[in-house]
């Protein structure tokens, strides 16, 4: 083999030795990326945000339409979505039923994604054939975008500034499941 050939082939192992060890040579030091600020976990509280207001309801298969202003808030700085919307009725601590809006339900609503410290009430329309109860609670299901943690929060019923009944029967629309309305204050 030639010097000029042994030099060439050299050169060559040189380069791919120099690639594969990611050797940089000369080129001075390398500036280090920040890393990404992690997104924070989201805190939510939830409570009633005016009166509960019991209507008659417009959809033959239930009784009633409840309808229940909530006022949810992120705290943190986290992201979440909204999962569901239960309202429980009791009788002596046992629960005689329940009525749940789903993912589905609220995101047809066009509600599904809590913003970063956001504050926005929903007005959340219940309907239920139950009349006989001495508790109701309703409780709202988020998870986490950050780490997929799935978490809850219970709406305190002595948040809602009263309860009244109105003789106007409430329709919800679509599906027949949930009428959200997002209000800012």
């Amino acid at each position: 083999m030639t010097r000029a050939g042994f030099a060439g082939r050299a050169a060559g192992a040189t380069a791919v030795l120099c690639m594969a060890l990611s050797c940089g040579g000369s080129s001075g030091p390398s500036t280090p990326t920040p890393a990404p600020t992690p997104q924070p976990a989201a805190a939510i509280t939830a409570v009633g945000a005016g009166t509960l207001i019991i209507h008659p309801s417009a959809d033959v298969r239930f009784a009633f339409a409840l309808e229940a202003p909530v006022r949810i808030t992120e705290t943190a700085g986290g992201t979440c979505d909204w999962n569901f919307a239960r309202i429980s009725f009791f009788m002596n601590e046992i629960e005689l039923g329940r009525y749940e809006l789903t993912a589905d339900d609220i995101r047809a609503a066009g509600f599904s994604r809590i913003a970063p410290r956001s504050s926005d009430v929903y007005n959340v329309i219940f309907r239920t054939n139950q009349d006989t109860f001495d508790r109701v609670d309703i409780t709202l299901g988020f998870g986490d975008i950050r780490d997929g943690r799935r978490f809850t929060a219970a709406v305190p019923p002595e948040s809602f500034s009263d309860v009244a009944e109105s003789l106007t029967p409430l329709s919800v629309p679509g599906s027949g499941t949930v009428r959200l309305g997002a209000t800012e204050d």
